[in-house]
């Protein structure tokens, strides 16, 4: 009996004929997943360059605002456009605005600002029969208010009539007669004031006046400040005779010292 010859082991068929790999190919795809470092520090770079001007500008902005570098800029402030507009209307600046006890000299008559008792009037559309301390009607100015004054022998009573009813019980509002007012009717804003000339409490000045200064943000030194003090509307001041706080000790509001 022959012997058959063992047959040679054959090649696996998935090796046949495979083609060499492609080096460059491989090469090029390990070059695509690599991470774009220069890219990102870039990007890098230029948000923390952003972010230092935005805070610059920010802190920048913060440092050079009123109320910042400035404390008293409220009372500094450019007259009003919308109030200078209106025919008659002077402005002055009244920086000035320390709580002072006793009588204080005023650079106006009646007076728009300056130093002040620490206890306002009320101004929650008070009328007055009697003319009021400087004192403590200037203080209500810094609160707001706008004071109408006349004087007793030139304004006729119709008229007084028209401003009484204009003014009581209106918030931040008060009518006081003034002693010697060198005009019929006078009304007062802080640094603000306008004289009429004539006896006539339908002077379309006066609404005007009223509507653009009266509790008026840009130029209230102590904007959202009460009007509201009861002991004062029943117990007033005298003319010449301020009242630090209230009489007969009864209880009232006083500011802190400005």
């Amino acid at each position: 009996m022959s012997q058959s010859k063992p047959s040679a082991p054959k090649k696996p068929a998935n090796l046949k004929g495979r083609p060499p790999a492609n080096k460059s190919k491989s090469k090029s795809i390990v070059n695509q997943k690599q991470t774009p470092w220069g890219v990102i520090i870039t990007a890098i770079v230029l948000v923390i360059f952003a972010g230092g001007i935005i805070a610059f500008a920010v802190t920048r902005g913060g440092s050079d605002s009123p109320s910042a570098s400035d404390p008293d800029a409220t009372y500094k402030q450019p007259a009003l456009a919308a109030a200078m507009q209106i025919n008659g209307v002077t402005y002055k600046v009244e920086a000035n605005h320390t709580h002072t006890e006793g009588t204080i000299k005023y650079d106006a008559t009646p007076p728009i600002g300056g130093n002040h008792s620490q206890y306002w009037g009320d101004c929650t559309g008070t009328v007055y029969d009697n003319a009021i301390a400087n004192e403590n009607a200037v203080h209500m100015l810094e609160h707001g208010a706008v004071w109408i004054t006349y004087n007793k022998d030139t304004l006729p009573a119709d008229q007084l009539a028209i401003l009484k009813k204009d003014v009581e019980g209106v918030n931040g509002m008060a009518l006081s007669p003034f002693p010697d007012l060198k005009s019929p009717i006078s009304l007062q804003a802080w640094g603000y004031q306008l004289f009429i000339d004539q006896p006539n409490a339908s002077d379309p000045r006066i609404e005007d006046f009223i509507n653009v200064l009266k509790f008026n943000k840009s130029i209230t030194p102590e904007y959202g400040a009460s009007c509201s003090q009861p002991t004062f509307k029943t117990n007033p001041s005298t003319f010449g005779h301020p009242l630090w706080e209230p009489a007969d000790a009864a209880s009232g509001g006083t500011m802190p010292a400005s």
